[in-house]
């Protein structure tokens, strides 16, 4: 079996149409999925420390519906919550699990708000050393 692929998962419409997509991909290239869920670091103390918490339960609900999808797949899947930003994370993740591929989603944005706004999709197809996926909401 391959590395696993990385999958950027928040739930959103765009992330549920990677997941789709690194399904498919993954059941091609037998290889596991990992559902990487990211969000900002905080400083662990008082009430920073309850919205670093809140975010991680949040990551652990919002992933297990896709963990359950990837395994009604027939496949292999794990969930990373990552306290990272999301594309250093993701990019941290690929690494550590010899990942053949990235995948994640996209509303669609235009490249330059992408660059403006530091997209997690615009930063991974600048940065990444391994094929970036990015995928379109389904309408």
């Amino acid at each position: 079996m391959a590395g696993e692929q990385i999958v950027g998962y928040d739930g959103s419409d765009c992330a549920q149409a990677a997941l789709a997509e690194a399904i498919a991909e993954a059941g091609r290239r037998d290889c596991g999925i990992v559902l990487a869920f990211g969000y900002e670091p905080a400083t662990p103390t008082g009430e920073m420390s309850d919205y670093r918490n809140a975010l991680e339960e949040l990551g652990r609900e919002v992933t297990a519906g896709g963990l359950a999808a990837i395994e009604a797949a027939g496949l292999v899947g794990e969930v990373a919550i990552i306290d990272q930003r999301p594309a250093e994370g993701i990019l941290a993740l690929a690494e550590e699990h010899d990942s053949p591929l990235i995948v994640v989603g996209t509303y669609g944005e235009r490249p330059l708000v992408g660059a403006i706004l530091g997209s997690v999709p615009n930063k991974l197809l600048h940065l990444s050393t391994v094929p970036v996926l990015v995928v379109p909401a389904k309408d």
